[in-house]
C-alpha cells in the first residue's frame, strides 16, 4: 500500500509538471503572436495597430452597435488621427459624419453640433441632388455665388442671379447613391428651383465676381379689360351710336307696308 508521504510527493510532481507545461505554453503562445506581428512588419513595413473599422456604411444619425463595427489590423503610419480602438467608447453613441464600410471610425465620426451651416439673412436653403446635368463643379467651393437656369424645349429662363453654395458636396457628401448640394435662394424663388430641379431641367453655372445680370421682371395681366363691342356700331341722328342690330332692326319697322289689291 502507498503511503500518505508518497501520494503527496507524487500531486507535487504532477503539479509542477502541469505549471511547467503551461509555462511552455504560453511562451509558445507568445512567440507565435511575435512571430505574426514581425511577419505583419515585413509586409507592411510598419507597425500594426488594432482598430475599430466599419462593417457597414454609417450614415448620419445611425446608432453604433457591436455588429457596425469590428477590430482590424492597420499600418500604424497610416492610421487617422483619433482612431477608435476600443468598443465600449463608441457603443450607443451616434453618428454624426457619416463613414463608409470598412474605413476606420475616429472621433470625428461624432462630433456634437450642427453642420455648421449658416444661411445668409434674407436667403433659404434647400438641398438639390447633384449629377452631371446640373453643369456644377463638385469641387465647388463654400460661398461661391452661381446662377441658375431653367432650359425646357421652349428655351433657357434665368431663374435667379444670386444663388449661393452653402455646403460643397465635399462637405456635405454621404455615401449613399445620391450626393446633394446645399443652396442659399431667396424666398420668392425657391419654387421655381425646386421645380426645375425636379424636372430635370435645372442648369447652374459660376460668373465672375465682376458680371452682372439684370432679371427681368415677371409680367402681369392687365386688371382692367375694356368690354368687347357685340357688333359693329353706326352713327345715328337722333342718339347715339348703336350696333348694326339695332339699326337694322329699326329700318324694318320704319319700311312702308304695300296693301293688297
Amino acid at each position: 500500500m502507498v503511503s500518505k508521504r508518497m501520494r503527496l510527493v507524487a500531486a507535487a510532481v504532477c503539479g509542477i509538471a502541469a505549471f511547467a507545461s503551461c509555462l511552455l505554453y504560453g511562451r509558445q503562445v507568445r512567440r507565435e503572436a511575435e512571430r505574426m506581428r514581425l511577419d505583419a512588419l515585413e509586409r507592411y513595413g510598419g507597425e500594426v495597430v488594432s482598430l475599430l473599422v466599419a462593417t457597414r456604411t454609417l450614415e448620419n444619425g445611425d446608432i453604433i452597435d457591436a455588429s457596425s463595427v469590428a477590430s482590424r489590423d492597420w499600418l500604424a503610419d497610416l492610421a487617422p488621427d483619433q482612431a477608435v480602438v476600443r468598443l465600449e467608447d463608441v457603443v450607443g453613441r451616434e453618428v454624426t459624419v457619416p463613414l463608409a464600410k470598412g474605413l476606420p471610425l475616429t472621433q470625428l465620426n461624432f462630433r456634437d453640433g450642427t453642420s455648421g451651416i449658416d444661411v445668409p439673412s434674407g436667403y433659404v436653403a434647400l438641398s438639390l441632388p447633384l449629377n452631371d446635368k446640373l453643369g456644377l463643379s463638385r469641387n465647388v467651393s463654400a460661398g461661391t455665388r452661381v446662377v441658375a437656369y431653367a432650359v425646357g424645349s421652349n428655351g433657357t429662363v434665368m431663374l435667379t442671379s444670386m444663388a449661393l453654395v452653402l455646403a460643397s458636396p465635399v462637405e456635405s457628401a454621404t455615401f449613399s447613391q445620391t450626393q446633394t448640394i446645399s443652396l442659399a435662394v431667396h424666398p420668392e424663388d425657391v419654387a421655381a428651383v425646386l421645380g426645375a430641379s425636379a424636372r430635370g431641367d435645372l442648369r447652374l453655372v459660376v460668373p465672375a465676381d465682376d458680371v452682372e445680370f439684370f432679371e427681368a421682371p415677371a409680367a402681369t395681366a392687365p386688371t382692367d379689360v375694356p368690354e368687347e363691342p357685340v357688333g359693329e356700331t353706326v352713327p345715328d341722328d337722333n342718339g347715339p351710336a348703336r350696333s348694326q342690330q339695332e339699326a337694322d332692326a329699326a329700318s324694318a319697322a320704319d319700311a312702308p307696308v304695300e296693301s293688297e289689291e
